[in-house]
């Protein structure tokens, strides 16, 4: 158990090391300054001791005695007690800008660190890891981090005074020293206690955050399914009950904090009384001077202030860290690997060849096995099948989001995974089943472009006619009150799912995509207009190899090709009256007829 502890401390400490040192190097010069403000402010406190038993000694104890006092004393020790706190109203001011500024700019690296992390992870992770957890590594976690770094200058310039004030009480009266001395192993005492009862309650607290934004989050964002299904009451019982977990955590460690401050208050009061009694005798016998017993007893009752600053942040390490952890359990997320020696993408429409092509999901089946099949340049190939089958996996490995654990996926003789990314952002371009949309206007959506400034540029931009036109949502675009600059709402609110589908798709051939990729792109809109795009597409980008998931016996018929995928293996490729030879592929797609007449 002894191991387990120490074990744990070291770790503690390796992870504070780690953190302070991630922050130093990120934003230095508000931490110097901090550091800077700390000491001032702790000399300045031992300053207005010595200032105060000065003026004891040469001000209030000589009116006392002689009724009398040279003006020009009075005047110096006034000039030194207002020079003593201009000072440490300067340096508090210094401690306080700092703190701030470096939290919230350690705060924003590390938001900018994680979000730049998830960028650049593979679609793998987003898949098993919820968008509720992840909103909390970027703004709970990540502000529960720069805690520590904000508050070291505080922690740092405090010990300072703390060493100083032991040194000036061993010099003026040791054994006053050694009176006050011993409340030191009574707080040192308190907070090693008090670490070791408030780490697992800090990190509870954490976790249970993530917790309930992960929940908000899925209420939120299946609002109409919450609404639909009347699961109002339900969802509002599961909320209601992480925050009650999230607020049984947060109270358990506020009592336990509560405590702390408690005990840290009472230890100074309690040893400054005992230093007024002994510190009494002290002065009779003549050992010190009456300003040097108030000097001592000043001192003392701000030894609190350090012990204080260095308890509340000793307090809130484990917290902090947590936090920390968190935030680096995505940064030390293993990237993909570099493309090593990158291939050029030839010129022209694509030719995609799919050779023994698999993929597993991790902890789960093979979503694809030995998938092979061939699309020439400027080609129309739709790819079918049941559910879970593997046509959206299909998709995904063609795209590159998700690498292939078998097999190969040539583009023009290159091989997809050795294609640089810019290469294959520029040369590919999807849209799928459900559209994601901006809260931007319908034509920064489609251009991709939501700056203000270009607004005028980007509605008159040639490509966003071409694709609207080949998206038909031409008119959909015109009838809008602001035309291309409505701006459509969150995640697309404002239209239907035909509508938004439609915009999705012309985002994509607003790319001038040389390989267009569409997973039931068009399923939520009517057959007419499904019928002219498809035919638009298939006869108005001949320079353009486009792959299509879906389930439209119309859409297959228009194919070159059909790729019928069973249980992630192909089990046909041929025209879509070939194929309806094979008794699987013809009931497939009857089931998908007579679903779509009842609906």
């Amino acid at each position: 158990m002894t191991d387990q502890v120490t074990a744990g401390r070291f770790k503690q400490v390796r992870r504070s090391r780690a953190l302070l040192l991630a922050a130093f190097r990120s934003h230095p010069g508000p931490i110097t300054w901090g550091l800077v403000g700390s000491l001032l402010y702790g000399t300045s406190l031992v300053a207005w001791s010595v200032a105060l038993g000065e003026l004891c000694n040469d001000v209030v104890i000589p009116r006392f005695d002689n009724g009398h006092v040279a003006t020009g004393t009075i005047v110096a020790v006034l000039l030194v007690v207002a020079a003593v706190g201009v000072l440490q109203g300067s340096a508090g001011l210094i401690r306080r800008w700092t703190l701030v500024v470096t939290r919230a700019r350690f705060d924003a690296t590390l938001r900018d660190a994680v979000v730049q992390r998830y960028h650049q992870l593979p679609m793998t992770y987003h898949q098993v890891h919820s968008t509720g957890q992840k909103l909390a590594h970027v703004t709970t976690d990540a502000e529960a981090a720069a805690e520590l770094p904000a508050r070291l200058p505080d922690v740092l310039g405090m010990l300072v005074l703390f060493v100083v004030i032991v040194g000036w009480v061993l010099v003026v009266d040791p054994v006053l020293a050694l009176v006050g001395g011993m409340m030191i192993p009574a707080l040192l005492l308190v907070n090693s206690v008090y670490q070791k009862q408030v780490e697992v309650p800090a990190q509870a607290v954490q976790e249970r955050l993530g917790r309930v934004t992960e929940v908000a989050h899925e209420s939120f964002d299946g609002a109409a399914l919450v609404k639909m299904l009347g699961r109002d009451r339900v969802e509002r019982d599961r909320f209601v009950a992480e925050a009650a977990g999230l607020r049984d955590a947060k109270i358990k460690l506020a009592v336990r904090e509560w405590m702390l401050d408690s005990l840290v208050e009472s230890i100074p009061t309690v040893t400054s009384l005992v230093i007024v009694i002994v510190g009494a005798f002290r002065v009779n016998s003549g050992a010190i001077t009456v300003g040097a017993l108030v000097s001592f007893v000043n001192v003392f009752a701000m030894v609190v202030v350090p012990m204080r600053t260095i308890g509340n942040v000793l307090g809130d390490v484990p917290r902090m860290l947590a936090g920390y952890a968190r935030v680096q359990t995505v940064l030390d997320e293993p990237l993909p690997p570099a493309t090593a020696d990158p291939q050029p993408l030839p010129d022209g429409p694509l030719d995609v060849c799919v050779q023994d092509l698999s993929f597993t999901y991790p902890g789960g089946a093979a979503a694809l096995s030995g998938v092979s099949f061939h699309v020439p340049s400027g080609a129309t190939v739709a790819i079918t099948g049941g559910t879970g089958s593997g046509k959206t996996t299909l998709l995904l490995a063609l795209t590159g989001l998700l690498p292939p654990t078998g097999g190969t996926v040539l583009l023009n003789g290159a091989d997809l995974s050795r294609i640089s990314p810019a290469d294959r952002v520029a040369a590919i371009a999807a849209a799928f089943q459900e559209p994601f949309l901006f809260a931007g206007s319908l034509a920064g959506n489609v251009l991709l472009d939501f700056d203000a400034s270009a607004a005028a540029s980007a509605a008159a931009d040639p490509r966003l006619d071409e694709a609207l036109r080949l998206a038909r949502a031409t008119a959909l675009v015109d009838g809008q009150p602001n035309g291309p600059d409505t701006p459509v709402g969150e995640r697309g609110v404002t239209l239907s799912g035909g509508e938004r589908q439609r915009i999705a798709l012309a985002r994509a051939l607003a790319h001038r995509p040389r390989l267009l990729l569409l997973d039931e792109a068009t399923s939520a809109v009517d057959a007419t207009t499904r019928q002219e795009i498809m035919s638009g597409l298939t006869t108005g980008l001949t320079s353009t190899t486009t792959i299509v998931v879906t389930t439209s016996a119309a859409t297959l018929a228009l194919a070159d090709a059909v790729v019928y995928l069973e249980q992630g293996r192909v089990a046909g490729v041929g025209s879509h009256a070939d194929l309806l030879r094979i008794d699987g592929y013809d009931r497939l797609i009857r089931a998908y007829e007579r679903e779509r007449v009842q609906a």
